[in-house]
């Protein structure tokens, strides 16, 4: 049976099980035993076990005895089938632990017997074949002993035995026989599944023997001339790896000690299985094996826009599928929230499901937001226009956000997703800027129907708020069940039922909360500790670290390690944590704080970068832990001061572009209590420095109100410094001037005149197509002053400009618009771009409108297939122009071809858009006139007749789509002699 020969003092830390099986005639107590050394390398401490540590290492033994008194009557497959009944009894709580399988002589083809039985009966070997990894084969005779060996029944061997009157049971030995059918059906039928499993498969290695083996020691025969028993043609598996040893059979499965170099051979291949095994089996059960340090930092996904605060988790936790459900709410919402308490992962997911969005619709954009404060949103949308090529020269940070805004909402086929992060205090997010002043920067997200937009909040209301009461939108991310609280604390997925049950008693203890256990898995990495010592470290926690929070034990533990270690990243994290921003961006940090602190507090789990390791992240659960820390050591005075005369030195006034990302942090330190005179000294110097700031981004409002708080500190100041006093008030009184000069060139008066007529142009309204395009031609004016001719404003001012032209019937200028908004377009986003393609698009329209299909074709051409190669072919915007040139092949006297494209486009786009989306009716619109066209008038008045009263309820009877609807409707009614509508 089985027996163990060594494992992990605890039982949760074992990670693999090793078996070893004899071959025939050996005793199993001293057949891996070396004679002259009496070391059994698998139970030897210097030997297997200190090689793989994690190893649960075993020895499956069975009488052997082919003849004597001890002799009994054996098969491979009765041995095979004894060992899996002993495994599924050892293994029943082991789920799919690893095992790696040595087997020296026959016990190798009681391997492979084994292994074909357990992967032919799951059910009544459950997870056996599954979990084998590897097997290393010690002079195993997959191709049968020689015919002219002693060792045959026909062989002296054999004869003096059957002379010497003694019981024999040679079944075993007639299986080892050359061309034996059972050996050969053992080897042929293992190597077929082994190869059918292809990347899955096992690992195997065949070591055959060097040496010439006395094997007439058998029956005392001690003149006979010694043989290979299992050379290289009998020992080795096509296509698979191997090597030979230069020993004889009988001394292949035993080592002299850790230097011999036979062992070394041998335990190299099996620790290299060890290595491969998690991921061969998470291959067999299809799941991703476990990102690596390594992969990690290659294999992150890049989001297009503004990449997240912190990169993705090494081990993300599923939590029962929660990125499907996320997926499953999008279908029918635009807003989804993530509701739960900090610490518990609400932003790992949402990093975790951006990518798979990113992943799952190429040519869309991820924006992510942070939503902590008004200033932290307001950096997030200038980084957003920023990758939108949006051009900021001379904008408040108002017009800044308007213009996002407007952006992302102008195209209503769009499908993008926005994550607001952190969206804790609603009030917190009260615009300040002077052109939009108290109104809550979530109405600046713009509401497109197929956009998504995923919030993450620790706030139940709120999280009813923003999805209007239908808490159906609401995800609860609690406290982590068994699986996910077990894959978080021990840093990977474990394969056996008893490491996860003593993983989640212990995450219990932790409260299971994500960012807990996170810290727990770390700190038990660093020490190396046994789960029981681990506990014992956690119950020495401190009265204080019990009280404060659930997360501050494990905290305290992780920080005396820095503490004690590293010195300077300790004080490093006790200043970033006082900072209550959800990101610190790189400029904060000094050259050696980024190389050497950082990377520190990184490894213990207190700092997180984003992908790009622009910003880094100390979580919510950190912060609470370092004020509390702080507040206890009566500390917090000491530095705050510390970090206001930090921000006073990197907050220069010049500095302009270095301001803007550290703004945020500044904001926040504005709230420090600022006890000293020291402190209130620095806290004057920092106001006056932001309210500059303000004054440069043309937000006086803002800046007067810094101002006014630090001419109020220069008057408390005992020493009264009247110079300092004097330049505030100077600087207020400037502030003050700026503000009464606000005219028609203001960014805001341009944007709401380019706003209307946007609104006239696609709605209809009552100006007239001169007003339209008079407004549209100041804000073009305006933008080339303003940014300059080549900036992607002004193409995009020149875009809408040609859209004006092209409806009034001005074709000349519209091209001319078209083609220059194009050049630089193309300059400004490079080639292939959707913004790009869809300028193109609209120019080969007009070119339709022309009767120039000749010029039209070659343009729908290139843009339908960049759109496919870039978008996908069922793409909102691919579906447009797969519409468009549908109609421009009726013209071509295709109607039959187009008839069945646009069939398929309005299926597509009711399915992705909805039945009422503008697009949708618009392409109806085209079916309907192609039913005309083929003479199926009852057809065409029965689609136009729905398309009509649906855009009625959802356009309504003015807008420009439904009018020219009804004049197609009745020009079909005069057509077919019935009265018109």
């Amino acid at each position: 049976g089985l027996k163990v020969l060594f494992q992990p003092n605890e039982v949760e830390d074992i990670e693999l099980d090793v078996v070893a099986v004899h071959g025939i005639a050996a005793h199993p107590e001293y057949t891996w035993t070396h004679k002259e050394k009496k070391v059994n390398w698998l139970n030897e401490p210097t030997m297997l076990p200190a090689a793989l540590p994690k190893a649960r290492i075993m020895t499956f033994g069975y009488v052997s005895y082919w003849f004597g008194d001890d002799a009994v009557r054996q098969s491979v497959n009765g041995i095979a089938g004894k060992m899996l009944q002993a495994l599924c009894h050892e293994r029943a709580e082991c789920g799919f632990r690893p095992i790696v399988f040595i087997g020296h002589c026959m016990g190798g083809l009681v391997i492979q017997q084994a292994y074909k039985i357990a992967t032919l009966h799951k059910e009544d070997y459950p997870n056996i074949s599954d979990s084998v990894t590897g097997v290393v084969f010690l002079g195993t005779p997959h191709h049968g002993v020689s015919n002219s060996s002693g060792l045959q029944t026909q062989g002296k061997i054999y004869q003096t035995i059957v002379q010497a009157n003694v019981q024999i049971q040679d079944n075993v030995l007639h299986s080892i026989a050359q061309d034996n059918d059972v050996l050969v059906s053992i080897v042929h039928d293992f190597t077929r599944v082994v190869s059918s499993q292809q990347e899955s498969a096992p690992k195997l290695f065949c070591f055959f023997e060097e040496k010439t083996s006395k094997i007439g020691k058998i029956a005392g025969l001690l003149d006979m001339a010694p043989e290979f028993v299992v050379g290289e043609s009998s020992g080795t598996l096509s296509g698979h790896m191997k090597e030979p040893l230069p020993l004889d059979h009988f001394a292949m499965n035993t080592f002299e000690d850790a230097e011999d170099d036979n062992y070394k051979s041998v335990c190299r291949q099996i620790v290299n299985m060890s290595k491969g095994s998690r991921a061969i089996i998470e291959g067999r059960l299809g799941e991703k094996a476990p990102i690596s340090k390594s992969e990690t930092s290659r294999n992150l996904y890049h989001l297009p826009s503004l990449p997240a605060p912190i990169a993705r988790e090494k081990c993300f936790a599923p939590r029962g599928g929660i990125l499907e459900l996320i997926e499953a709410k999008f279908k029918k919402t635009v807003n989804v929230v993530l509701r739960g308490d900090s610490g518990n992962g609400k932003t790992h997911i949402a990093v975790e499901y951006a990518n798979k969005f990113h992943r799952e619709h190429p040519g869309s954009n991820v924006h992510w937001v942070n939503a902590g404060s008004t200033a932290e949103f307001e950096l997030s949308y200038k980084r957003i226009a920023k990758a939108l090529y949006l051009s900021r020269k001379g904008m408040t940070n108002g017009d800044v956000v308007d213009m996002v805004h407007d952006t992302l909402k102008q195209h209503e086929g769009g499908r993008w997703l926005m994550v607001l992060d952190g969206l804790d205090d609603k009030m917190k997010l009260r615009a300040a800027a002077s052109s939009y002043s108290g109104k809550s920067l979530l109405d600046i997200v713009p509401n497109v129907p197929f956009a998504r937009v995923l919030i993450t909040t620790r706030s139940e209301p709120l999280a009813s708020r923003i999805v209007n009461h239908k808490d159906e939108y609401v995800i609860e991310v609690s406290a982590l069940m068994e699986a996910d609280a077990s894959l978080l604390l021990l840093g990977k997925k474990t394969l056996a039922e008893a490491e996860g049950k003593s993983a989640f008693s212990v995450a219990k203890e932790l409260g299971c909360s994500a960012g807990t256990l996170t810290m727990a898995q770390l700190y038990r990495q660093t020490t190396k500790l046994s789960w029981t010592l681990f506990k014992e470290a956690m119950r020495s926690a401190d009265v204080l670290a019990k009280k404060s929070h659930d997360a501050m034990p494990i905290w305290q533990l992780l920080y005396r390690i820095i503490e004690e270690k590293h010195a300077d990243a300790s004080r490093l994290l006790l200043v970033i944590g006082l900072l209550d921003v959800q990101s610190i961006p790189d400029v904060f940090f000094e050259r050696n704080e980024l190389n050497e602190q950082i990377p520190c507090l990184v490894d213990y789990g207190m700092v997180e970068p984003s992908a790009d390791k622009r910003v880094l992240t100390v979580t919510p659960i950190i912060r609470q832990c370092v004020q509390a820390w702080l507040d206890n050591k009566k500390k917090r005075d000491v530095f705050e001061e510390k970090v206001l005369s930090i921000f006073c030195a990197k907050f220069n006034e010049r500095e302009y572009d270095t301001n803007e990302v550290l703004l945020p942090c500044a904001l926040a330190i504005l709230k420090f209590g600022a006890a000293s005179t020291e402190s209130k000294s620095y806290l004057a110097t920092l106001l006056f420095r932001i309210a500059q700031y303000y004054m440069h981004i043309k937000e006086n409002g803002l800046a007067l109100e810094q101002l006014k708080r630090c001419l109020s500190l220069h008057k408390e100041d005992p020493e009264r410094n009247e110079e300092l006093i004097k330049e505030t008030s100077q600087a207020i009184k400037l502030a003050k001037g700026n503000l009464q000069r606000i005219g028609q060139d203001h960014p805001e008066t341009i944007r709401k005149a380019s706003d209307f007529a946007t609104i006239q142009l696609q709605h209809g309204g009552s100006s007239s197509s001169e007003e339209i395009i008079a407004l549209y031609q100041r804000a073009l004016d305006w933008s080339k002053e303003k940014s300059g001719e080549e900036s992607i404003d002004t193409a995009r001012r020149q875009y809408n400009l040609a859209l004006a032209h092209d409806q009034r019937g001005e074709y000349d200028d519209a091209a001319l618009l078209y083609k220059s908004a194009f050049k630089t377009a193309e300059q400004q986003l490079g080639p292939g771009n959707p913004e790009l393609l869809r300028i193109l698009g609209n120019l080969a329209c007009m070119y339709c409108v022309q009767g120039r299909l000749e010029d039209a074709q070659p343009v729908f051409e290139v843009v339908l297939k960049e759109q496919t190669k870039t978008l996908g072919v069922n793409h909102p915007e691919t579906l447009v122009t797969r519409q468009n040139v549908s109609m421009m092949l009726e013209d071509l006297g295709q109607v039959d071809e187009a008839s069945a494209e646009l069939e398929k486009v309005l299926i597509a786009q009711g399915r992705l858009l909805g039945l009422n989306n503008p697009a949708t009716f618009r392409t109806a619109c085209s079916l309907a006139v192609n039913y005309r066209m083929r003479g199926l008038y009852g057809n065409a008045e029965e689609m136009l007749r729905a398309t009509l009263r649906a855009q009625k309820n959802i356009l309504g009877e003015t807008h420009r789509d439904t009018v020219m609807t009804k004049l197609m409707l009745n020009e079909l009614l005069q057509e077919m002699g019935k009265p018109k509508i």
